[in-house]
């Protein structure tokens, strides 16, 4: 299952942004469709929601109102981030000779890349993201993440091939064992796959499909 691992990794392609749900006049009435559109994860470092709370992401604007505050509450100047990136990002923005990729406008992808819980950088872009947002200094909560995300696919596998085996295991006459204990290992593999759409943000089945 590396695709619901890849679900952690940067996009490989150019993210097209659904039309404008606004006009709304404060950009915060935009966050649940943010969060949709991204997916339930920062742009910036990738983190699923479903581990730090909706109340820990926010409303980016990739030019900072701060300094455009005409394009306040504009659709494609607003992103969905964790509050962690969003206060290191602070008002930071594009120089000349350099951007911070977003994934409107940029492959992602070819400019940095998770290598497990370790980050590369292939541009001076993606390098210039990795240090703003301290990309090195949190490598001990994503590998936490990955290693969760592992035993959970592990245990989510060893249910599914006992669902498989049940049928051989249990004979015609025990009808009711077979059914309780199908029962049972359906109510674990939905926990478990509750926990796995946690750690990468959105269904499996979506995971997969998308990818």
């Amino acid at each position: 299952m590396n695709d619901l691992f890849d679900a952690l990794l940067f996009p490989q392609q150019l993210h097209e942004r659904h039309p404008d749900p606004g006009p709304f006049k404060d950009s915060r009435a935009y966050k649940p469709h943010l969060q949709r559109e991204f997916r339930r994860k920062c742009v910036y470092c990738r983190i699923s929601d479903g581990l730090k709370g909706y109340e820990g992401f926010g409303v980016d604007h990739y030019l900072p109102k701060s300094k455009f505050p005409g394009l306040d509450t504009t659709w494609p100047n607003l992103f969905y981030a964790c509050n962690v990136c969003n206060t290191w990002k602070g008002d930071t923005v594009s120089a000349p000779d350099r951007f911070l990729p977003n994934p409107c406008a940029h492959r992602m992808a070819d400019h940095l890349q998770y290598q497990g819980a370790d980050i590369e950088t292939y541009t001076l872009h993606g390098e210039w993201l990795a240090e703003l947002l301290h990309f090195a200094e949190r490598r001990n909560f994503r590998d936490f993440i990955l290693a969760a995300l592992g035993q959970f696919l592990a245990l989510r596998n060893e249910l599914l091939e006992d669902l498989t085996a049940y049928e051989t295991r249990f004979g015609k006459d025990d009808l009711g064992s077979l059914e309780a204990a199908i029962q049972e290992t359906d109510e674990e593999l939905e926990r478990v796959e509750r926990q796995i759409e946690l750690l990468i943000g959105e269904p499996i089945a979506a995971a997969v499909r998308l990818r």
